[in-house]
């Protein structure tokens, strides 16, 4: 604000350029007096990244069978039946525009049957729920890459994704369970996509799409699995560069097993980073499948990102709610925005 003021005497015996030099001279000044001093733009956001759980075609359940007793025909009407939850699924897709989406728990109907699970492909199908999403988003670009870990429900073969609008320079995935439950017939099987993207401003970033075991699991802890990843996360991470890891980790905040994931392991839990007071905000509720027993919801999602990462987070709400795009699965998803911090 100008504290002020400039006139100009009207004596009619003062030469008119003298006049005219003078309301020149206030113009400027009062130009200067009333432009508003430029606000800081806020920091531009790099990078989006959403994860979500899908829950393998288990929000809708066929009235009178087992899963295990699905037959084909029985799994494309479930499929055809999930066509409002795919179309939720993709509205909000549409309007978050995520650079990088983890998905869990992709399920596929396997067409080819379970007789030889080595001569499955997973992917390709049109059961395939990546698939399903990517038909609903014709405007919108993503490469993909994906792997199944096991069968989920006995009959669905069930694995992790992970969509960039960024191209895939590199593409990997690795099993995190022990060598001996490599089987699609045992759940516990856990199998992680990995993918190297370029993004513009930041350089490379590894994505990993994680589904993992639970913290106190007596065959296939989580400490153990975490471990394996850690570890191949150091082999294709580079420089200076960017890692995150992204999903469904099966470990509660605030438990001993987040305080694994979370203590001297060069990651962070960006949620919590950006959300201080809501460690504690869940993303399951009370009965998910696998957290019967616990008391109210847990959060399990997570997005980790690497300490040394030049990115900062700068906001991170769960959504597929209730109350933003609707609920799709027994999860919710974790949507965060990221910026460089400048001087980095």
């Amino acid at each position: 604000m100008c504290d002020t003021a400039a006139t100009v005497s009207a004596n009619p015996d003062r030469p008119a350029r003298y006049v005219t030099a003078c309301l020149t001279a206030l113009l400027f000044f009062l130009a200067g007096c009333t432009a508003a001093d430029p606000t800081p733009s806020p920091r531009d956001t790099v990078l989006t990244v959403l994860t979500l759980n899908l829950h393998t075609y288990q929000q809708i359940a066929t009235a009178g069978v087992e899963e295990q007793e699905l037959t084909q025909q029985l799994a494309a009407q479930r499929v055809e039946a999930y066509g409002p939850i795919f179309d939720r699924m993709a509205a909000g897709i549409s309007e978050l525009d995520p650079d990088v989406i983890c998905l869990q728990e992709v399920g596929e109907w396997p067409s080819a049957g379970h007789d030889d699970p080595a001569k499955l492909v997973f992917g390709g199908g049109d059961s395939n729920m990546v698939q399903q999403i990517l038909a609903r988003l014709p405007k919108q670009h993503y490469e993909f890459t994906m792997d199944w870990s096991h069968f989920g429900w006995g009959v669905w073969m069930e694995g992790s994704a992970i969509l960039s609008k960024f191209p895939l320079t590199h593409r990997a995935s690795r099993f995190i369970s022990s060598p001996a439950n490599k089987q699609p017939d045992n759940w516990k099987s856990r199998n992680v996509p990995m993918a190297r993207i370029d993004v513009p401003e930041v350089g490379a970033v590894q994505v990993f799409s994680v589904h993992a075991g639970w913290w106190n699991d007596p065959e296939e802890p989580f400490q153990v699995q975490f471990r394996r990843l850690l570890d191949w996360a150091a082999e294709v991470e580079r420089a200076d560069s960017t890692t995150i890891l992204c999903g469904d980790f099966n470990v509660a905040a605030g438990g001993p097993g987040y305080a694994f994931l979370s203590d001297g392991t060069g990651f962070t839990d960006q949620y919590a980073l950006a959300n201080p007071a809501g460690i504690f905000d869940a993303t399951i509720g009370g009965g998910a499948d696998g957290w019967e027993r616990s008391d109210g919801g847990q959060r399990i999602d997570y997005i980790l990102l690497n300490d040394t990462s030049p990115l900062a987070v700068t906001t991170a709400r769960r959504v597929f709610t209730d109350e933003e795009f609707g609920r799709v699965s027994d999860h919710v998803g974790v949507y965060a925005e990221f910026t460089i911090e400048r001087g980095q």
